[in-house]
C-alpha cells in the first residue's frame, strides 16, 4: 500500500534531519583534514571513527530514502534531502575513497567483515548507494516539469561534489585496477567500473528526461554534460579488446586517439569474428556491455537535443541555449560516440542481411545474387539482356553483397575494447524487453530505428562541428567521425538500408497480391534510415573536403570501397525511381538526393576550400578516372539513374557531362570495349543525358512560346538555368563526342590483328565500338532536331545570358549561381546578324561531330564509300570480319548485326554513296576547313543532308539496350538499359513500352524485315 500523507511526511523530516546531519559531519574539522589527503593504506584508529561516523549517518539516510514504490510519491523527499546538500556531499565522500580504488573490496559488499562499517570500502559502498538511490529516485518519478528542476539541481551538485570533474582519473583508475589484477594472475574484477559506470548512466537517464519535459533546464545540464561525454570518451581506449585480456597485451584494446588516426589504413581488413570476445560470459561482456548502455543513453540524450536544436534552426520558438548547444554537439567526443554505437547497430543489421541472403540462395536465388555480386549497373543492364521477356528488372540490392566494414580493423581500432565492444553491444541490445522474445524483424526494427537517432544526430554534430571550423573556433584534427573507416561504416549502412527497404517492399508487395495485411512500418523505418544516412555520408564527404583541405575522401576509401562509394551514392535515387509515391510526399531528406553527383566529384576529386564549386567542364578529375576505370558498370549506373530521377534539374544535367566523360574514355580501351556490360551501361547513360537534355531544350522552347522566359531568367537558380539550357547543349555535344573517340578503330584493330582469329574479346569490342558510334549519332541527330525545333533566336537568347552553372556547395546544402556577361561577337559575325551567326556556329559544330562520327563508322566499314564497295572482304578492318562472322568462339559476339549493317541495309549503303557523290570533299580527311569555300545556301544543304544522312543510319541500325524509339521520352526505372525490357518479335530490338513500340513500328519496320531476311537479330 502507498504511505499516508502522515508517513511521507515523517519519511520527508528524517530525510532532512539525516541529509542536515550528513553536512554538518563534513563540515567538521577532522573529516575536513581526513578528506583533503588521498584515502591512508591503514587508516588510524581516529581515522577509523571518522569512517564509522560517516557511514552510520549515510545509512541512516539510506533507510528513510524512497524506493521500490514509495519513488512515485518520494519528490518532496528528494526535493528536502536536495536542499540539504546531500547528492553534493554523499559525492565528495565517494570521489575521496576512488582516489585509491584499490583500497575498495568489492567482496565486502556481499559478506561484509566486522570492520566494514569502518572501513574505506564501507564509505565507498554507502556513498555510492545513496547517489544510486537518489537518482533512481528521481527517475521513477517520471518526466515532468517539476522532475526536470530537481535533476538540474542534482547535476549541479554532482558537479560541486569533484565527481564529474574527477571521471578523467577516476575511470583509468577502475579500468587499471581490473587489467593488473588480470596481469597479475587474478580474476579481473570489474564491479568499481561498473558501480561508477551506474551511476553515470543513471545521471544521462534523468538528462534524458530534462530534454523531454523542460528543455528550460538544459541551460544547467548541458556545460556539464559536455566534459562528462569527453571523459567517458577519452577513457574508451583503455577498455582490454576482451575483458580478460591482460594490460600488457589489450589493456588498449582501442589505440590513443592520435596513434590510431595516423594508422588509419593500416590494415585492409580484419578477420570477421573475435573468438575470444565473442565466446565469453559475463565477465567478458560486463565492462563494455556497462559502457555501451551510458553512451546509448547519451545517444538518446544527444538525438532530443538535436531535434531540438533544428526546430530551433528552423525559425521555432526554443529554450536552448545556442552557444551551449553548438558547442555540445560540434564536439569530436560526441560525433565519435555516436560512431561507435552505430557500429553496433549496423552489426545487427548486417546479420540480418546474411541471414536473408543465405535464405534466398538455399530458395534457389544464388543464380541472382551471382549476377548481382560486380556493381548495380550489371544487375540492370544483364537483367534486361538475359531475361527481355520478364518483368521490368530492377536492381536486387537486397541481394548484394555487402562488406561488413564495421569489423574492419581500423574501424575497430576506433571502438572500445574493439571487437569485444561490438559483441556485448549486440548482446546488451538482444536482451532489451522489445526484442527479447520477439522475432528477427523486432530485431531489425529496434536496430533501424536506434541507427535512425544516431544518424541524424551525427549529421547534426558534424554541420555543427563544421561550422565552428568554419567560423574558426574549431580545429578539423582528430575527428574519428571523419575517418576513413567512418565512411566505410556509413557507406555500409547506406547498403544495409537500400536492401531492407527492397526487401520489405517486395514482401509488402507479396502480401498485397496474396490480399494480406501488409505491415509498412519496417519499410518506413528503412526508407527513413536510406535517406538519413545519404545525408550523413554527404556530411562526412562535405567535412572532410573542407575541414582537412584535401582533395576528396582518403585514398584508401576509394581503393576499398569505391564500388560501395558508387552503389552507396545510387541506393537512394534507384528507391526513389521505385517509389509509389508522388515526390511531394516523401520524406524531406529525399531532397539530397539532387547532389548525389556533386558528393561523388568532391569525394574523388575535391573542391575548393572557399565556394568549393566550378563552372561546368573545368576543375582538376583527381581519382575520377581511376574510379570509372575500376569500376565503369557501377559508375555510369549512378549517372544514369541520377538523370533519370525526379529531382534531376538543368544544373544536374549540365554537371553530369562532365562526371560522364571519364567512363567514356575508360571504354576506349579494347580490355574494356570486350566487355559487353561496361559497354552497354555507358550507351544506356548516354542515352538518358541525351534524353533528359531534349528535354529541357523543349522545356526552353515552351517558356519561350508561352511568353515566360524572361521571368524565368530573371528568377535566377534552377529556372533560369532551365530557360538557358539550349546555351549548354553545344558544349554536351563537344563532351559526349571525344577527341580521342577516332583513335579507338586503330586501337581495335591492332588488337584484333595481333590477337587469335577466334578472340571472342577483340570480336566484341569491335562490335562495341559500333554499337557505340551508332548511339553516338543518334544522340546528335536528337539534340539537332530539338534545337531546330527550339529556333535560333532561343539559342541567340540563351547564350546572350551566358549562364555559368556555376555549383557551390557551401555550409548549408546545394547552392547555384548564373553569371549573366554580354556576349560580343568576332568580327567574323560583323557582316551578320548576331542571332544568325550564333546558329550558324551550332550547325557547324552538329556538321563537324556528325563527320568524325561518320569517319569512325567508315573505318568500322559500316559506312562505305563507292570506292570500298569493291574491296574483298579480306581488305576490310583486321578482326571485324572475325567479329562479323559466327565462327567458333568462346562466347557469343553481343550486336555483331551493327558490323554487317552495309550488307543488311541496301537503303543505308545508297544514303552513302548518294551523300559521297554530293558532297565529295567531306570524306576527304586531308582537306583542312572544308566550309569555309562553301556559301551559306550550301552550308545549310550539306548540313541537312549531312543529319538525314545519319537519320537513314538511325533507321536502317536497329538498337539493343536502350529504347530504339529515337522519340522516346520516358525516363522511368532504374537506367535505360532496365526500362527496356520489351524485345521487338522479329528482331529483337529494345523498347521501354508496347506504346513505344507501336509507336516507332512504321519508322522501324524495314529495317526489321532487312534484320529477318539476313538471319540477324539484335542480340
Amino acid at each position: 500500500m502507498p504511505p499516508t500523507q502522515q508517513t511521507l511526511q515523517q519519511q520527508q523530516e528524517q530525510a532532512e534531519h539525516w541529509a542536515r546531519e550528513l553536512d554538518t559531519l563534513l563540515n567538521n574539522a577532522s573529516v575536513t583534514q581526513l578528506l583533503s589527503r588521498p584515502p591512508p593504506a591503514v587508516p588510524t584508529a581516529q581515522q577509523r571513527d571518522v569512517l564509522q561516523s560517516c557511514i552510520v549517518i549515510l545509512f541512516k539516510l539510506m533507510e528513510v530514502l524512497p524506493r521500490g514504490e514509495q519513488r512515485a510519491q518520494g519528490s518532496q523527499v528528494l526535493g528536502a534531502v536536495l536542499r540539504q546538500q546531500a547528492v553534493r556531499n554523499a559525492g565528495r565522500l565517494m570521489t575521496w575513497t576512488l582516489q585509491r580504488p584499490d583500497l575498495v573490496d568489492p567482496d565486502q559488499f556481499e559478506d561484509p567483515k566486522p570492520t566494514f562499517m569502518r572501513s574505506i570500502a564501507g564509505l565507498f559502498r554507502h556513498s555510492s548507494r545513496i547517489l544510486g538511490l537518489t537518482l533512481t529516485g528521481l527517475i521513477g518519478l517520471g518526466a515532468s516539469s517539476s522532475v526536470a528542476i530537481l535533476a538540474a539541481a542534482m547535476t549541479q551538485q554532482l558537479e560541486q561534489s569533484g565527481f564529474l570533474p574527477a571521471l578523467p582519473t577516476i575511470l583509468p583508475a577502475v579500468i587499471r585496477l581490473a587489467t593488473q589484477q588480470r596481469q597479475q594472475q587474478q580474476a579481473g574484477d570489474w564491479r568499481m567500473f561498473g558501480s561508477v559506470l551506474r551511476l553515470v548512466r543513471a545521471m544521462t537517464v534523468i538528462w534524458h528526461s530534462v530534454v523531454c519535459s523542460n528543455p528550460a533546464m538544459l541551460r544547467t545540464v548541458l556545460p556539464v554534460a559536455l566534459p562528462l561525454l569527453q571523459h567517458l570518451q577519452a577513457a574508451d581506449p583503455l577498455l582490454p579488446a576482451a575483458a580478460g585480456a591482460s594490460a600488457s597485451s589489450s589493456t588498449t584494446g582501442r589505440a590513443p586517439a592520435a596513434s590510431r588516426r595516423n594508422n588509419s589504413s593500416s590494415s585492409s581488413s580484419s578477420s570477421s569474428s573475435s573468438s575470444s570476445s565473442s565466446s565469453g560470459g559475463k565477465e567478458t561482456r560486463e565492462p563494455h556491455a556497462e559502457f555501451f548502455e551510458v553512451q546509448s543513453n547519451l545517444g538518446q540524450m544527444l538525438f532530443r537535443v538535436t531535434k531540438l536544436f533544428d526546430k530551433q534552426e528552423a525559425g521555432d520558438a526554443s529554450v536552448l541555449q545556442p552557444e551551449d548547444t553548438r558547442k555540445l554537439l560540434g564536439d569530436p567526443a560526441v560525433s565519435e560516440l555516436l560512431l561507435q554505437l552505430l557500429a553496433a547497430h549496423v552489426m545487427l543489421l548486417h546479420t540480418n542481411h546474411i541471414r536473408h541472403r543465405t535464405q534466398q540462395q538455399q530458395h534457389g536465388g544464388s543464380a541472382a545474387s551471382h549476377r548481382s555480386s560486380s556493381s548495380s549497373s550489371s544487375s540492370s543492364v544483364q537483367a534486361s539482356q538475359e531475361a527481355p521477356s520478364g518483368p521490368k528488372q530492377q536492381l536486387r540490392a537486397d541481394l548484394l553483397p555487402i562488406p561488413a566494414f564495421h569489423q574492419h580493423q581500423d574501424l575497430l581500432q576506433l571502438l572500445p575494447g574493439g571487437q569485444a565492444y561490438l559483441d556485448a553491444a549486440v548482446w546488451r541490445i538482444r536482451r532489451q524487453p522489445v526484442v527479447l522474445h520477439g522475432s528477427a524483424d523486432d530485431v531489425v526494427k529496434l536496430a533501424m530505428s536506434s541507427a535512425d537517432m544516431y544518424v541524424q544526430a551525427m549529421s547534426c554534430s558534424l554541420r555543427c562541428l563544421q561550422e565552428a571550423a568554419h567560423a574558426g573556433q574549431a580545429g578539423a584534427a582528430d575527428v574519428a567521425a571523419l575517418s576513413a573507416a567512418a565512411v566505410w561504416l556509413a557507406l555500409e549502412l547506406q547498403l544495409l538500408a537500400a536492401a531492407e527497404l527492397q526487401r520489405q517492399a517486395a514482401a509488402s508487395k507479396q502480401q498485397q497480391q496474396q490480399q494480406q495485411h501488409s505491415d509498412r512500418s519496417l519499410q518506413d523505418d528503412a526508407d527513413a534510415l536510406l535517406t538519413l544516412t545519404n545525408v550523413l555520408l554527404q556530411q562526412q564527404i562535405r567535412g572532410i573536403v573542407q575541414l582537412t583541405r584535401s582533395s576528396g575522401l582518403p585514398p584508401e576509401v576509394l581503393q576499398q570501397a569505391g564500388l560501395q562509394l558508387l552503389q552507396a551514392l545510387a541506393a537512394p535515387l534507384q528507391q526513389l525511381q521505385m517509389h509509389q509515391q508522388p515526390l511531394t510526399q516523401l520524406l524531406p531528406g529525399w531532397g539530397c538526393t539532387r547532389q548525389q553527383l556533386f558528393a561523388l566529384k568532391a569525394a574523388a576529386a575535391g573542391m575548393g576550400p572557399e565556394a568549393l564549386g566550378a563552372a561546368p567542364f573545368k576543375g582538376p578529375a583527381g581519382q575520377l578516372p581511376d574510379l570509372a576505370a575500376a569500376h565503369p558498370e557501377a559508375y555510369t549506373a549512378l549517372v544514369d539513374c541520377f538523370l533519370r530521377a525526379p529531382v534531376t534539374d538543368a544544373f544536374n544535367v549540365i554537371s553530369t557531362a562532365d562526371i560522364l566523360v571519364h567512363p567514356h574514355k575508360t571504354v576506349m580501351f579494347v580490355d574494356v570495349l570486350g566487355r559487353s556490360v561496361a559497354v552497354a551501361s555507358l550507351v544506356s547513360a548516354l542515352t538518358s543525358l541525351v534524353k533528359r537534355a531534349v528535354q529541357f531544350v523543349t522545356v526552353a522552347s515552351s517558356m519561350q512560346a508561352a511568353g515566360q522566359w524572361a521571368a524565368a531568367v530573371a528568377a535566377g537558380s534552377s529556372q533560369a538555368a532551365a530557360a538557358c539550357f539550349p546555351a549548354a547543349v553545344p558544349l554536351l555535344i563537344q563532351h559526349i563526342i571525344r577527341p580521342n573517340l577516332m583513335q579507338t578503330v586503330a586501337i581495335v584493330s591492332k588488337s584484333s590483328s595481333s590477337s587469335s582469329s577466334s578472340s571472342s574479346s577483340s570480336s566484341q569490342a569491335a562490335a562495341s565500338t559500333a554499337l557505340l558510334a551508332v548511339v553516338l549519332v543518334r544522340s546528335v541527330v536528337q539534340l539537332a532536331d530539338a534545337m531546330e525545333a527550339a529556333g535560333p533566336q532561343l539559342l541567340w537568347q540563351a547564350t546572350k545570358a551566358e549562364p555559368s552553372f556555376q555549383m557551390c556547395w557551401g555550409l548549408g546544402g546545394l547552392n547555384y549561381s548564373i553569371q549573366e556577361v554580354q556576349m560580343v561577337p568576332n568580327a567574323a559575325a560583323a557582316a551578320m546578324k548576331a542571332e544568325e551567326w550564333q546558329w550558324q556556329n551550332w550547325r557547324l559544330l552538329v556538321l563537324g561531330k556528325l563527320q568524325q562520327l561518320l569517319f569512325f563508322l567508315q573505318d568500322l566499314g559500316i559506312a562505305a564509300l563507292p570506292g570500298d564497295a569493291a574491296l574483298p572482304a579480306a581488305a576490310a578492318p583486321a578482326g571485324l570480319a572475325v567479329a562479323a562472322s559466327s565462327s567458333s568462339s568462346s562466347q557469343p559476339v553481343k550486336w555483331r548485326h551493327l558490323l554487317l549493317l552495309r550488307q543488311i541495309s541496301p537503303e543505308w549503303a545508297a544514303a552513302v554513296a548518294a551523300f559521297a557523290d554530293k558532297w565529295p570533299v567531306f570524306w576527304d580527311k586531308g582537306v583542312m576547313d572544308i566550309y569555309l569555300d562553301l556559301s551559306m545556301p550550301e552550308f545549310e544543304q550539306q548540313h541537312a543532308d549531312a543529319v538525314e544522312l545519319c537519320r537513314t543510319l538511325v533507321a536502317a541500325a536497329p538498337l539493343p539496350v536502350v529504347c530504339n524509339n529515337p522519340g522516346c521520352q520516358d525516363l522511368a526505372g532504374v537506367s535505360e538499359a532496365a526500362a527496356c525490357c520489351k524485345a521487338c518479335a522479329g528482331c529483337r530490338c529494345r523498347y521501354c513500352s508496347v506504346a513505344c513500340q507501336q509507336a516507332d513500328w512504321k519508322r522501324h519496320k524495314r529495317a526489321c524485315k532487312r534484320m529477318a531476311a539476313a538471319g540477324q537479330s539484335c542480340v
